[in-house]
């Protein structure tokens, strides 16, 4: 994918071009935002550019360099994730320090992509901060993060910070009309909807029809007339990872809640959750927990801190 193409965000987008253009972009960069809002794809973007051996447009999308990154095989890009055990530990970021010092295998520069960075512990850190402080030349740090608070502020002084935000409804509709060109404008226009600006969020409910959303959804139902508070509180935690997720299990909540009543007084329905949660929740509880799903969809959309509303949505369901 060109930078051209990647959506919204037109301000990064023009900070990375002036700098791609110039050949000055910085050696490290942090990109901050939530899940699916392009993060990695603009990560390897980017490292596409520092391995490109065009003389002229970089990345240039045609060269030995570019065509390997597209297949991420790249031998000088090298990828860790904070979600995977391990990969961001205090002993693999000082692996990746003493590798930085090695000269590139054929590329003209070496690009070390650290995604989830959120993952790395305050020892991890400082041994990360001691590369930065002293880089090697013609080396690229590219680190992705749900918010750069989560990173040391010695760390954040040293890099440039690139926030990235869900996309305009229409941008969003005509990315995934691009993307998905056999699927029904409604089933379009739906997915732009619930995904809130966000292409991965919104790609997601394309692909699975929001599964994982109603999967979630069904777990928190079920852990409802539970009297271990504690799980109801990890499951709805879960919400945190995106905003856009937190929409469309409140939206499933919602339903099932709906489905829950009509299944408590004798009405049909093809919801086993539903007809679960009529049999060991009571109506007049249902009615609330609906009441507090739709009240939860108003909060989200009023910018509410995610972790505060996790926190908000368990006591309220419990209640």
């Amino acid at each position: 994918m060109l930078l051209s193409d990647f959506v919204g965000n037109i301000k990064v987008k023009n900070e990375l071009n002036k700098g791609m253009k110039h050949q000055n972009l910085p050696h490290a960069i942090i990109l901050e935002g939530d899940v699916g809002t392009g993060k990695k794809t603009l990560a390897n973007i980017i490292a596409e550019y520092a391995v490109c051996s065009s003389k002229e447009t970089k990345p240039c999308g045609q060269c030995s360099g570019c065509l390997k990154a597209q297949k991420h095989i790249h031998p000088d890009i090298f990828m860790a994730d904070g979600n995977h055990s391990g990969e961001l530990s205090i002993d693999s970021i000082r692996y990746i320090r003493s590798s930085a010092y090695i000269k590139a295998n054929e590329a003209p520069n070496k690009v070390f992509i650290l995604l989830n960075c959120e993952k790395m512990l305050v020892p991890a850190q400082n041994a990360f901060l001691k590369i930065l402080e002293e880089p090697p030349e013609n080396v690229m740090f590219l680190l992705t993060v749900s918010s750069a608070a989560a990173l040391l502020q010695t760390i954040r002084s040293r890099t440039r910070i690139l926030s990235l935000f869900p996309v305009s409804f229409d941008e969003a509709v005509k990315e995934l009309q691009k993307r998905f060109p056999d699927k029904l404008s409604q089933e379009i226009h739906q997915a732009a909807y619930v995904g809130g600006g966000n292409i991965g969020s919104a790609i997601q409910q394309l692909e699975n029809g929001g599964k994982e959303a109603m999967k979630l959804a069904q777990e928190i139902y079920a852990a409802i007339p539970l009297s271990k508070e504690y799980q109801l509180l990890i499951l709805t935690n879960q919400l945190s990872q995106s905003r856009a997720f937190a929409v469309s299990v409140t939206d499933c909540l919602v339903e099932i809640a709906s489905e829950a009543v009509k299944a408590s007084v004798g009405a049909e329905t093809n919801l086993e959750q539903a007809k679960d949660a009529a049999k060991r929740i009571p109506r007049s509880r249902l009615f609330k927990i609906q009441a507090k799903a739709q009240e939860a969809r108003n909060v989200l959309n009023s910018n509410v801190n995610m972790n505060f509303f996790c926190t908000w949505l368990c006591a309220a369901l419990k209640s």
